[in-house]
């Protein structure tokens, strides 16, 4: 699909310059999920809200990794799981956890391997079904709002991962050594 417009700082109406100025100097670059969202600055605030808002939470920047990849895992994404897998890197995660991640396989470490899970079942489900999940999520000691943080990266994967997928966005060059593919394609997901 080819009917959008890929923004930059310099293409973007006035409103969305400040966010895309921000990413720039933070990233290097404007990633292709935001700058589609460029030619409407109020989803463009809502999403990069969403995104803060995740990132300024209790979780550590591994555990948020862990639940982007695993999200947009599920979800088949080929941009986010490229684009997760270089944040990850970044954000220190062990090489055989991505790769358990991408692989969509258990982590070793049970505490994280407990958050994986709820990640994935709340994706899967939505929330339905998921109480075994939560409860062994809190037993690992994690707390009550810390599923709200949960739920909250949930959400906003799976807005970046429906945005990725509808449009087949291109990865950036800086995703590209990430690539990835899902091992068989799938056009339906546990309910």
């Amino acid at each position: 699909m080819s009917d959008y417009t890929l923004y930059t700082v310099d293409t973007a109406p006035t409103e969305a310059r400040p966010t895309f100025q921000a990413m720039q100097e933070e990233r290097g670059f404007v990633s292709n999920v935001y700058a589609v969202y460029g030619g409407v600055p109020h989803a463009l605030t809502a999403f990069a809200g969403l995104t803060a808002g995740f990132s300024e939470g209790s979780l550590d920047p591994v555990e948020r990794e862990i639940i982007q990849l695993t999200v947009s895992v599920h979800n088949q994404c080929r941009y986010c799981v490229a684009g997760h897998t270089a944040y990850a890197e970044e954000a220190g995660l062990a090489q055989e956890d991505i790769i358990a991640l991408r692989e969509s396989r258990p982590l070793a470490d049970p505490k994280l391997e407990t958050l994986r899970r709820f990640a994935e079942k709340l994706a899967a489900r939505r929330g339905r079904d998921s109480v075994a999940e939560y409860e062994a999520f809190l037993k690992t000691g994690y707390s009550h709002l810390q599923a709200f943080e949960v739920f909250l990266g949930v959400a906003n994967k799976t807005l970046s991962n429906m945005t990725a997928n509808l449009l087949q966005l291109p990865l950036d060059d800086a995703f590209v050594p990430f690539a990835w593919a899902p091992e068989k394609q799938s056009d339906t997901q546990a309910d």
